[in-house]
């Protein structure tokens, strides 16, 4: 049996590692540099384990006798030491701690970079503030459903985003051993959403694309592109000189809600726009100030529009439901609305046939090129059958 006194005699080996014994599986490592550490080896479930008990003098002999009893107590219970060393720490981790390990390993990888500026905004403003200094394994639902609740009271909406990102910050933490239980599950959502049923009409969007007119070159780029491609705001707005080819933008997954890479037709009105009106100097196409940033100040941008084109109570995503709409009313199939619209297609065919149908519907969006561009009214020469063409 190993005692203090005999720790403190015994001299290290300044070529390797010296192991002393003191019985049951307890031993005491003194590395050449001198460093004594206590270990515990013992058997679980077939394979051998080692368990640091920490280091000499700190951890007495006494001490290291007694951890290893507690080690073997659990042993004979059918516990694991290691793991209950592991979760014990775990126990003792604030939510702030987990929620940088989320960020990550989760957010940071993998996560589209609009939707993790999000979850980041909520993390700082909504979350870490509340519960950030609680032990993660002392998060109780009611806690929660507080959190929820507060946000609700001024951005329903928003509450129902909150509630979702921490359902799967916490399914996270389970998948990874920090908590047992979800406390986020069976909390329903703060209110009700409907989906937005404006549709813009085609004299709307032609008042719309023709207002541009009237805005700086970069704002007058992105919405005749999110007009004439039908893209979200988010692909638009941050689209590179890599992105855009002759006649096509390739996006990649990251940046498309599908998290798919996707080719973009670019009707011949497109091209012409991204010519004239997009940067060359910077990294981005869209933009503002020469390339360098992006796009930004969509609020105060949507509100000059309002004014210039005399539309009102709309949204710049309503662009793609007026666009689908007037496709399917022309006689578009919807197989190729949702190619258009660069939705993910989820059904069994889609497993395995890849094709992007660039060809057709680069037809279509020419045509609606047409459509949009032309002079508002009813006389023939402004009515276009876009879907007499397609096969």
């Amino acid at each position: 049996m190993l005692t203090d006194a005999a720790i403190k005699k015994a001299k290290c080996n300044q070529e390797k590692r010296i192991t002393l014994t003191s019985g049951q599986g307890l031993q005491l490592r003194i590395t050449p540099n001198d460093k004594r550490t206590w270990s515990f080896q013992y058997r679980i479930h077939g394979s051998m384990k080692k368990l640091s008990l920490g280091t000499w003098p700190n951890i007495t002999s006494a001490k290291a006798r007694k951890l290893a009893d507690e080690a073997r107590y659990l042993i004979a219970r059918g516990i694991d030491p290691q793991a209950e060393k592991r979760k014990s720490k775990i126990k003792k981790q604030k939510v702030k701690e987990v929620w940088e390990l989320y960020d990550q390993m989760h957010i940071s990888n993998g996560v589209k970079e609009n939707t993790a500026q999000g979850y980041r905004r909520s993390a700082v403003k909504d979350i870490i503030p509340v519960i950030g200094r609680l032990n993660i394994d002392e998060i109780e639902k009611a806690v929660i459903v507080k959190l929820v609740d507060n946000i609700a009271k001024r951005a329903p909406v928003m509450a129902n985003r909150t509630l979702g990102l921490l359902k799967h910050f916490f399914d996270w933490c389970v998948g990874r051993g920090y908590i047992e239980t979800n406390p986020a599950l069976g909390i329903p959502k703060a209110c009700k959403e409907n989906p937005r049923q404006r549709v813009l009409s085609l004299t709307e969007m032609r008042k719309i694309y023709h207002s541009s007119m009237h805005l700086t070159e970069g704002n007058r780029l992105f919405l005749r592109l999110l007009m004439l491609t039908g893209q979200r705001e988010a692909v638009i707005a941050r689209l590179s000189i890599e992105e855009v080819h002759n006649t096509y933008l390739e996006i990649d997954g990251l940046r498309n809600k599908s998290g798919q890479r996707i080719l973009v037709p670019l009707p011949q009105t497109a091209q012409e726009q991204v010519k004239k009106l997009g940067s060359t100097d910077g990294q981005f196409i869209v933009s503002t100030t020469k390339g360098l940033k992006p796009i930004s100040g969509f609020s105060k941008l949507k509100k000059k529009i309002d004014v210039l084109s005399v539309v009102t109570d709309w949204r710049f995503h309503d662009i793609r439901r007026g666009l689908a709409t007037y496709l399917e009313d022309n006689g578009i199939d919807r197989f190729y609305i949702e190619r258009i619209l660069t939705h993910k297609d989820r059904s069994v065919t889609g497993i395995y046939a890849k094709s992007n149908h660039l060809e057709k519907r680069m037809h279509i969006m020419e045509q609606w090129a047409k459509v949009l561009t032309s002079d508002d009214g009813v006389e023939a020469d402004n009515i276009i059958h876009i879907g007499e063409k397609i096969a």
